[in-house]
């Protein structure tokens, strides 16, 4: 009986050191959480109003062609960018955006074109890798403050790929923000740029003068597009991931204080039925004395 107590007193401090852990987690979490939200509500307005001009040069520029918007007559080479976390305890932030690649993987390769994957975190890296995928590029510098230069590091060599012709589409899979509630994985066609249609196709606002000419602001325009892009998904997929960390943490200090709870009142139990043995015991014993 005293080895019992004694290993349940033992579980009730384990338990307890792993809640104060979870609990610093669920903090830090949400101290992260709110300003990686922030970094979403600076960077989504921008890319909005970029995507939004990005369609009234083209609408303007007519037939102008540019490298980055022109579809290729054959699609035969793609590539996946999978962002993913550098670390865990994030719930399922992980294995929904590896299971979303892998299925935009097996669809491109059912269609018979030849597929590369490049990866931005460790955990999409470690996982891909253990299950036999080739991965092209893998990113693991990318902190929980991602920044512009991190976003054109990771653009950049895929859009030379393009240009070059080694690829002929880039799909982008990353978690996105929708709001503190939700958030899921999304598949984007990244390149070749697509710009925002208007109904009538022309241009959606008053009579605008283009200097420089359009090819020039297209020059400028589409680099700095594919850049914004990629550091929006940066930030969401971040912000998504602290919020999927809170979740997950709060929810471990949840099942560990029902945990402690449990302990205790095992504890109390096993402490009275002992109780209750020595004082059967002491008046047995007085009882043989008579």
């Amino acid at each position: 009986m005293a080895e019992r107590l004694k290993d349940i007193r033992i579980r009730t401090r384990s338990v307890a050191s792993t809640k104060k852990i979870t609990r610093t987690m669920e903090l830090v979490a949400t101290s992260k959480m709110k300003r990686a939200q922030d970094r979403v509500n600076a960077a989504s307005p921008y890319q909005a109003k970029l995507h939004e001009l990005l369609g009234e040069v083209v609408a303007r520029a007519g037939d102008v062609a540019h490298p980055l918007i022109a579809k290729r007559d054959k699609v035969s080479k793609v590539a996946i960018l999978l962002v993913t976390a550098n670390r865990g305890l994030c719930g399922g932030y992980n294995a929904n955006a590896i299971r979303t690649a892998k299925r935009i993987y097996k669809e491109q390769q059912d269609l018979g074109r030849e597929v590369s994957i490049d990866v931005v975190g460790k955990k999409g890296m470690t996982t891909l890798r253990f299950q036999g995928y080739k991965l092209n590029r893998t990113h693991l510098g990318i902190t929980d403050r991602p920044a512009l230069k991190d976003a054109q590091a990771i653009i950049e060599p895929l859009r030379d790929d393009f240009l070059k012709g080694q690829i002929d589409e880039l799909y982008v899979v990353w978690t996105h923000w929708k709001s503190l509630a939700s958030q899921a994985p999304k598949v984007l066609r990244l390149l070749p740029i697509e710009a925002p249609a208007n109904e009538s196709g022309k241009a959606r606002s008053g009579d605008i003068i283009l200097d420089p000419s359009p090819e020039e602001l297209l020059g400028t325009l589409l680099p700095m597009y594919l850049t914004q892009s990629m550091y929006t998904f940066l930030v969401e997929a971040n912000a998504s991931e602290q919020v999927a960390r809170r979740t997950a943490m709060k929810s471990a200090t949840d099942n560990a204080s029902e945990m402690i709870t449990g302990l205790t009142r095992k504890l109390n139990r096993a402490r009275q039925a002992q109780i209750t043995q020595e004082i059967a015991e002491v008046v047995g014993g007085a009882a043989a004395l008579e």
